[in-house]
């Protein structure tokens, strides 16, 4: 084996990878399978393959151009081995990192080939001089594009469309394939010509410009989906404010009738007293009482917010059949936002509901438990659940429509900006909702 040759091949591949794994692993640092050191070692053994096949193609005097398409297939097995998240969007981050490396390398060949000429130059030798300008490009760059990447992958990974991230990464590599199937001739008179920095600078001011505007859609699609939400929480406040109303209506016709009935009684016992027919007076009464509606008003808590949202809950299951058991220890006061702590008990019981509607074989319930003390505040909803939830990547898939759910994203987010924990799972036909805030 020719040692110097495979050293410094190891180097050089090395040197080029360096800023693809740092931009690919770096903003997933929190979504990694392996510990550090096993990812490290993973990626020593990708270098020491590119190296040897390298190594292979020199003293078989072939192209060492195909090092490019092998550094991409290392690269980005390694990148998919590594992190735990949606490979789709993974896939369509990836090919930013790609322009990136395919331009810093295009600008570096371009440079060597006016400062570095000479009748045996080739761009696959390993010069120093090329490692050298490779290195000072790396220490400029970098920064920029780290900050990049975490911007798009936070802004990425909050839209929510399976069918859509199937088919965006081919947009980004539309544009690679074309520059790199359009410079593959790596010819020193190729290298040095204008068009060829020309096409390599615009293959990354075009990723740019593509995931710029991919980004800002990325935001417009976000806040039609918290549009869409808030729609669906108004609609389910105006759906309690009816309840409420129909209820409120049913009482004061109630009490309108008992009035008016009232005083018939009262003329009836003032009769019996009158007469000293005690028994038939209790005789009245006793069938008088029989008469009276049930007193199906109640209080489940003092908060008046929370009590109104669990008052429309219970009468949605009475309606529908579902033992319905509640207590509650919250005080009036309560130490968080009223209309958050709603907004997640709203959520958890509105699936809670639809749950307990699909079960026909068995008698379903809804268990809600809450507690306040210390200024923390602990909510469990416990329902029953006839099929296990679809999860993926730590989040529930929609029962209702394509794509994931909102209601349990929403409850994690609110218990995020209270530095609380929320716990969701299945077992046994019974769905487990946990939330400490």
């Amino acid at each position: 084996m020719n040692w110097p040759v495979f050293g410094k091949a190891f180097l050089c591949e090395t040197l080029y990878s360096i800023p693809f794994f740092i931009l690919a692993l770096f903003p997933f640092r929190n979504q990694l399978r392996f510990p550090l050191k096993n990812i490290t070692f993973l990626i020593f053994l990708g270098q020491l393959f590119q190296s040897s096949c390298y190594l292979y193609l020199v003293e078989q005097a072939k192209s060492t151009r195909m090092t490019d398409v092998l550094f991409a297939i290392v690269c980005l097995s390694l990148y998919f081995l590594c992190v735990k998240t949606n490979p789709w969007k993974l896939l369509f981050l990836c090919f930013f990192i790609f322009n990136y490396i395919v331009t810093l390398r295009g600008i570096c060949f371009f440079l060597e080939s006016w400062f570095f000429s000479g009748s045996d130059l080739t761009f696959y030798s390993l010069h120093n001089e090329s490692m050298l300008i490779t290195s000072v490009f790396l220490l400029i760059t970098l920064p920029p594009g780290l900050r990049f990447m975490e911007n798009a992958r936070e802004r990425i990974f909050e839209v929510k469309s399976p069918a859509f991230w199937h088919k965006a990464w081919l947009l980004p590599f539309s544009g690679t394939f074309i520059i790199c199937v359009y410079n593959f001739d790596l010819s020193i008179d190729v290298v040095r010509t204008p068009r060829f920095i020309l096409t390599r600078i615009w293959l990354l001011v075009m990723t740019f410009m593509v995931y710029s505007i991919l980004l800002e859609a990325f935001d417009i699609i976000r806040q039609q989906a918290m549009l869409r939400e808030r729609a669906d929480q108004q609609r389910t406040l105006l759906a309690i404010q009816h309840t409420q109303y129909q209820q409120l209506s049913r009482h004061m016709e109630t009490v309108r009738q008992a009035r008016h009935d009232l005083r018939q009684h009262l003329n009836v016992i003032d009769h019996y007293l009158g007469s000293g027919k005690t028994e038939d007076l209790k005789s009245y009464i006793s069938q008088y009482r029989m008469t009276l509606p049930p007193d199906v008003a109640r209080t489940w808590c003092e908060n008046y917010a929370v009590n109104t949202i669990v008052c429309y809950y219970a009468e949605e299951a009475r309606k529908a059949g579902i033992d319905f058991s509640v207590r509650l220890e919250l005080p009036k006061q309560l130490s968080i936002n009223e209309a958050e702590l709603c907004s997640i008990l709203g959520n958890l019981l509105e699936n809670a509901l639809d749950a307990c509607r699909e079960c026909t074989d068995t008698a379903p319930f809804i268990r809600i438990r809450a507690r306040e003390e210390g200024g923390h505040i602990a909510l469990a909803v416990d329902n029953t659940c006839c099929r296990a939830p679809m999860e993926e990547n730590g989040r529930f898939r929609s029962s209702k429509h394509e794509g994931f759910g909102t209601g349990t994203a929403s409850v994690r987010s609110i218990a995020q900006r209270y530095h609380g924990v929320t716990e969701f799972h299945y077992q046994d036909h019974i769905f487990f909702a946990s939330v400490f805030l």
